[in-house]
């Protein structure tokens, strides 16, 4: 756990994100007076880096979308290595377009509203994109979605694939923990949130249909319902969003 001396009636937060996310996450939640518990239900491990295949892959691109904060981590470091970078850049949502910008010091087309390859697509820029050549910088393995529907539009779509999604082995103790303190948890992916089902095994299942969940998609909210979670809260996409809408359940709800 993570923890400061905590506002009267605040309850804390419970990530669910991945290591090295979940814990910057939670400095923010400290930040605020809150307490926050790390189980991470998502283990982000690296691919093997290979610069013949990524510089063929990225040579042609006229675009390089990258789907998520994940994908910026892991997979800038590797675009970089292939430079010079002429393509333009794109990302899912606006958080993970914030990383990139941060990271590559260029500008990055995202949407405006929403964060997911429906927003993507919705954009003038990928209405009609024929010809052109695109890279989805991504896990290994998700949603075919945009590679198709670009591909329909008549655009030529590769992967660059730079991470894969594992199942942890998270501290039980911690989730106990959080749960007995009435804990709000947060969840950023469907994959998460049924990692977290499975972590918890089904002695804690009853407790965590009771909790409060922050959820960033209303698909997550939709697959919480679908497992008897009563209390969803649908957030906009981001950090900075999720603490925010946080922070006025904490004036709701009892410590």
């Amino acid at each position: 756990m993570v923890s400061r001396e905590p506002l009267a009636r605040r309850p804390g937060l419970l990530i669910t994100r991945p290591q090295a996310l979940g814990a910057e996450l939670a400095a923010r939640v400290v930040q605020e007076g809150g307490r926050a518990w790390l189980f991470p239900t998502l283990e982000i491990r690296p691919l093997p880096f290979n610069a013949e295949q990524a510089k063929a892959l990225l040579a042609p691109a006229d675009w390089i979308v990258f789907i998520s904060a994940n994908a910026v981590s892991f997979g800038w470091p590797w675009v970089i290595r292939c430079a010079p970078v002429r393509a333009q850049l794109a990302a899912v949502g606006r958080a993970t377009a914030e990383r990139l910008e941060q990271q590559s010091r260029l500008p990055v087309l995202h949407p405006t509203q929403g964060a997911d390859s429906e927003a993507l697509l919705a954009l003038p820029e990928f209405s009609a994109p024929a010809g052109k050549t695109v890279v989805i910088v991504r896990g290994r393995g998700g949603r075919e979605w945009l590679k198709s529907t670009l591909e329909s539009r008549g655009a030529h779509v590769n992967y660059l694939e730079c991470y894969e999604r594992c199942l942890p082995h998270s501290d039980p103790g911690e989730l106990d923990d959080a749960l007995a303190q009435g804990a709000v948890i947060s969840v950023q992916s469907a994959e998460a949130l049924k990692n977290l089902w499975t972590l918890a095994g089904e002695t804690r299942h009853d407790v965590l249909q009771r909790c409060d969940f922050l959820v960033s998609h209303p698909k997550i909210a939709a697959a919480a319902q679908s497992l008897g979670i009563r209390h969803i809260h649908v957030t906009e996409p981001g950090e900075a969003a999720l603490v925010a809408y946080w922070k006025t359940l904490t004036t709701l709800s009892p410590s």
